[in-house]
């Protein structure tokens, strides 16, 4: 089978880039012939089609000095990027894919490109990351509690709230990029939606997407082996941004009686957090910044337990899959589509979301009985290496594609009348 994934960056950047990477290594492995098509960026791997890539945009960067130029400019890639359109269309004539698998593609190459695969009628299957289907600024959070009046089409309040970075540009930008690919106008074009957890499918089902075009399929991680144990601290792995709850974290933290906090990761808020550890004089708080692969693979095998404090409906996070896979208890908050991975009290403990209180005593259950951790962390393992893993994953995968192929010969979501409109937005 011929595949094209495209997705904005082609290297380990986030949930979405490893997951990416890792799904052109799995179906390679397996004999299939799978092209790239992402934005240039330095560290992106090398592959044999980055000719076909685009331009590197970083808006924030491009919004920083906001002029009606330079809005115009950004507008014009941000909601449709003509020029990924057309290399996109010249990849397809190229490549002859089979199947073509979107992942996160919104802003940076748009949904625009949609429109050459529905001219070509070649089936899209598209793997939902995040939930900007229904939210303009992706999280379905504002003023740090759960939002979705977004969804269903009412993207004027992420506008109003100025959701998108606190800023009226980037919010109105992505609100005209969602009101012009609405969900179901997509669902039209798109054969198959693939939802990491049921919470995102259930969430989708509810306000925009038909029930028969989403699938779940649980994310997966490459068996791996985990050698030190020596368990002495706990792990922050992520994203130093305010959704992410780590002030929650470093004030639970605070109120346990010794003990080791390692913060791994990078983000705005990463100096205020420095500052308030600094200030309630937390010298057992240690700020890692960016941490390699092998680095994180280090940081895991040695902790005691990975926590997950946020405070927005996380899909289906990989740090938990990967303590998880370290055999390391997860402390995480009961929302989203975390409760799917972490089963309280047996694969981890979840907290109330926001609550400092309760999130102290998750901790300090595990730090006063290093016997449960590693029970707790056993458990998660075991499920990982059954639920998780990269064969069963592919056989999921490779049975979407199938039925999209299949239902694609059988005319769904084909039609003149729907290619052309489809085309008229996407080129």
């Amino acid at each position: 089978m011929k595949i094209l994934l495209a997705n904005k960056y082609l290297y380990p950047r986030g949930g979405d880039c490893i997951y990416t990477l890792r799904l052109m290594d799995l179906l390679k492995q397996a004999g299939h012939e799978v092209a790239p098509f992402s934005m240039r960026h330095p560290e992106n791997i090398k592959t044999d089609f980055d000719e076909y890539f685009v331009a590197n945009i970083n808006f924030h960067q491009e919004l920083e000095t906001f002029n009606l130029l330079g809005a115009l400019r950004v507008a014009s890639r941000s909601v449709i990027n003509f020029q990924a359109v057309r290399r996109f269309d010249r990849l397809i004539a190229d490549f002859k894919p089979d199947v073509i698998h979107l992942q996160n593609i919104h802003h940076q190459l748009t949904p625009a490109i949609i429109g050459p695969a529905a001219k070509r009628r070649v089936p899209v299957v598209w793997t939902q990351h995040d939930y900007t289907l229904l939210c303009p600024d992706h999280l379905l959070l504002r003023e740090g509690l759960v939002c979705d009046r977004c969804a269903g089409g009412r993207y004027y309040y992420a506008v109003r709230h100025r959701c998108k970075k606190g800023s009226l540009a980037a919010s109105l930008l992505a609100a005209l990029e969602c009101s012009l690919f609405s969900p179901r106008r997509l669902a039209r074009w798109v054969n198959r939606f693939i939802c990491p957890s049921r919470f995102m499918a259930e969430i989708l089902i509810r306000h925009c997407l038909p029930h028969r075009k989403v699938t779940t399929i649980a994310n997966y991680l490459p068996a791996t082996d985990f050698k030190s144990d020596r368990r002495d601290y706990f792990l922050y792995l992520g994203r130093l941004s305010r959704e992410k709850g780590v002030e929650i974290l470093l004030e639970a933290f605070s109120r346990l009686k010794g003990g080791r906090l390692l913060i791994a990761g990078d983000g705005p808020q990463r100096r205020s957090l420095e500052e308030k550890a600094a200030e309630a004089n937390l010298d057992n708080v240690e700020f890692l910044g960016h941490v390699s692969r092998s680095a994180v693979r280090e940081l895991l095998a040695d902790c005691l337990a990975a926590v997950l404090p946020s405070t927005c409906p996380e899909n289906a996070p990989y740090s938990a899959l990967e303590a998880m896979a370290a055999a390391k208890p997860v402390i995480a908050a009961n929302l989203g589509g975390v409760p799917e991975l972490v089963e309280h009290q047996v694969t981890g403990l979840l907290s109330e979301p926001g609550s400092v209180g309760d999130l102290t005593d998750a901790m300090a259950l595990v730090a006063n009985d290093h016997h449960f951790a590693r029970e707790l962390g056993g458990r998660g393992r075991e499920k990982v290496l059954v639920d998780h893993s990269s064969e069963r994953h592919y056989e999921q995968v490779i049975q979407v594609y199938e039925q999209a192929i299949n239902n694609k010969s059988n005319g769904e979501s084909s039609g003149d009348c729907v290619n052309r409109q489809m085309t008229t937005v996407g080129g």
